[in-house]
């Protein structure tokens, strides 16, 4: 797969869904409209040339990709979201120079 041209919300809905079992619940907690995450789980079953996830009267069902795939996804995410966090600046400990 070509990292380059992959999409990172693809990541998120494919959290989102295996959580929530449901494309609906899981635009609700990405503030995404249903049609927009059932887009972006097309493209993404297209780059993993797998279905991830079948409908069924109890929801949403990984496949058996999904299910080998949500461990990595989710420890990939958390470890974004842990790196991306906002650095508190506490000015008594600061090492830095500032003139003017």
């Amino acid at each position: 797969m070509n990292l380059t041209e992959f999409d990172l919300k693809a990541l998120l809905v494919f959290d989102a869904v295996m959580a929530e079992r449901s494309t609906t619940k899981a635009g609700y907690r990405l503030t995404m409209s249903q049609p927009a995450v059932s887009s972006t789980l097309k493209r993404l079953r297209f780059a993993l040339k797998d279905e991830l996830f079948i409908r069924g009267t109890d929801g949403m069902r990984p496949t058996s990709r999904a299910l080998e795939l949500a461990a990595p996804i989710r420890q990939a995410l958390t470890q974004l979201r842990e790196a991306l966090k906002p650095v508190e600046f506490v000015p008594a400990t600061s090492r830095a120079f500032v003139t003017g």
